[in-house]
């Protein structure tokens, strides 16, 4: 446990179990903060508040990574400190006035939601602010959240991962490979570093696959303050809220894709009837020289599957003819097949 801090204005900071778990893991994150506050110690740096926690601990985005501390109770989103690093190892420590801090490099997918709540929270109040006073003098903070909600209004409306490269080489895929593909694209993203990173510590994902992620991966002469890192985590925190992202790329080369993720929570159940379990729903969009564009919506609850097709109506009757292979497919795969619709643009099935 750490001390209290010498402060009457703070209370205590959280066990630092999370960030000794950290160190003693290895976390190519803690490692990468630490070799950069090293190179700052007794200097001065700009954090800004990002949220508040649950717990009543606050995320601060120090360095260009997200850490967790305690500040102040009254503390507000968007506010900016400036903190003298006091210590690298062997857990980042800062100065803030008269009182020490301890901060925590801890998973994003703990308190994502209620951190994006507090965040909208506090950029609703200083937009109905400055409809009402224009011409006032705004705060850096302010200036700070209003930047980013400046830069969140020509954004898509959903996380989107654009790779600069197609999936496949020229041909038709072979649908174990695409899968796979697919599989890797989501996965190696950085979007779920934090879980796989528990997964490495308790053995069960390779440190091969978490170095290929982007957090981990710095190739040589890149910025410790990253822009590229300050996109992905927002990313992280907008996958956790809407609970949906969308792959939008090259599936081969001039072969547009676009592919949409999405949780289906639990439906209340009728009286007299079970509640729903909670499964994914997985849109995908593609166009084909022969059938044209075909759209695919899978909903998939346990191992329960239901499927939409939407083609132009030539290729809706070729597809309506495949049904019993594609039926075939899914019970050698396991999955039961609850239903299934083929649609013609014109007509549906």
């Amino acid at each position: 446990m750490v001390e209290r801090i010498p402060s009457p204005g703070l209370s205590a900071p959280l066990p630092a179990r999370a960030a000794q778990a950290l160190e003693r893991t290895g976390d190519p994150r803690l490692e990468l903060f630490q070799r950069t506050l090293s190179t700052l110690l007794g200097s001065q740096l700009q954090a800004s508040v990002l949220g508040r926690m649950q717990d009543g601990s606050f995320m601060v985005r120090v360095a260009d990574m997200p850490v967790r501390m305690m500040l102040p109770p009254g503390t507000q989103p968007g506010t900016q400190l400036t903190m003298t690093v006091l210590a690298a190892t062997p857990q980042p420590t800062f100065g803030l006035g008269d009182a020490t801090l301890q901060g925590t490099l801890v998973p994003l997918s703990a308190n994502a939601a209620s951190l994006a709540a507090s965040v909208a929270a506090a950029s609703s109040r200083l937009l109905q602010a400055g409809g009402q006073a224009q011409a006032a003098d705004l705060s850096p903070a302010a200036r700070l959240l209003g930047q980013v909600l400046k830069s969140a209004a020509g954004a898509p409306p959903l996380p989107t991962l654009n790779p600069a490269t197609p999936l496949l080489p020229q041909g038709a895929p072979d649908p174990a490979q695409l899968a796979a593909q697919l599989r890797q694209a989501v996965a190696k993203s950085g979007l779920f570093y934090e879980a796989h990173l528990a997964e490495w510590a308790e053995g069960k994902r390779p440190l091969a696959e978490l170095m290929a992620e982007p957090q981990a991966y710095k190739p040589a002469g890149t910025p410790p303050t990253d822009p590229s890192l300050s996109q992905l985590i927002n990313q992280q925190l907008a996958t956790q809220e809407s609970g949906q992202l969308v792959w939008q790329g090259q599936l081969a080369p001039q072969q547009a894709m676009r592919w949409e993720i999405r949780r289906e929570e639990n439906e209340s159940a009728a009286p007299g009837r079970e509640q729903d379990e909670a499964g994914w729903h997985s849109g995908l969009r593609l166009r084909f020289a022969l059938l044209g564009e075909v759209e695919a919506s899978v909903s998939l609850r346990g191992s329960r599957l239901q499927i939409e097709l939407l083609a132009e109506p030539g290729a809706a009757a070729l597809l309506r003819d495949s049904t019993p292979r594609l039926q075939e497919a899914l019970a050698a795969a396991g999955s039961e097949l609850a239903a299934l619709r083929i649609a013609g643009r014109e007509g549906a099935a």
